[in-house]
């Protein structure tokens, strides 16, 4: 009877223990995520204390937070059909880091809106090995119809990256807004990047 006592007892704490550390698991996950949550909202509230950027010769401004590197390009420096204007890096989380998110802004020469689609699209796809589609839509940028793609791709040091880029046509003139994210913290960095997509604004002339 001893031996079945004990027998019992032992099965008893044994699912006392199992409870209590599942327990521990949801409420170790759910702090987790608590803290993401704050931290993403905590760097959307903060919009106000972003700094601006603002470049005359294109025509554009835009915010990006204080802890962000930003990146000026020289005039002249192209990749593609895209004219490089300004980068804007993500804070580093240290030396093992292999690939910091970042937003970069380009421009473009465009003929025609319709023909520029096509164009961005394959360019995209020979600049990306293994260019993958995710989302091709319309969307809005600085007041003015855009398009919006988001799209995967293999890289050897990240792995699997993943892009969002937006673009609208003002004139003769594309503006192009790209986001990189290694694809595992993509959402992570994504409401910063949106705050900051939101503040993009076109000068008069």
């Amino acid at each position: 009877m001893l031996l079945k006592k004990d027998a019992k007892s032992l099965k008893c704490e044994f699912i006392v223990r199992s409870l209590a550390l599942t327990a521990g698991l949801l409420l170790f996950n759910s702090l987790s995520l608590c803290a993401i949550l704050k931290t993403s909202m905590g760097q959307i509230q903060d919009a106000s204390k972003y700094l601006g950027y603002q470049d005359t010769a294109h025509g554009f401004k835009v915010e990006y937070p204080p802890d962000w590197e930003k990146i000026q390009f020289s005039q002249g420096i192209t990749e593609g059909p895209h004219n490089l204007v300004a980068n804007f890096l993500s804070p580093s989380r240290g030396p093992s880091q292999t690939f910091r998110e970042y937003l970069i802004i380009e421009t473009a020469n465009v003929n025609s809106a319709s023909r520029f689609l096509k164009q961005e699209i394959s360019f995209l796809a020979q600049s990306f090995p293994h260019f993958t589609p995710v989302q091709v839509s319309n969307s809005s940028l600085a007041g003015h119809n855009a398009y919006t793609v988001v799209f995967t791709y293999k890289d050897p040091i990240v792995g699997t990256g993943k892009v969002m880029e937006i673009w609208t046509i003002n004139g003769s003139k594309a503006y192009i807004l790209s986001y990189h994210a290694d694809s595992v913290d993509y959402m992570s960095y994504l409401p910063v990047i949106q705050t900051m997509i939101k503040s993009f604004q076109l000068m008069p002339k």
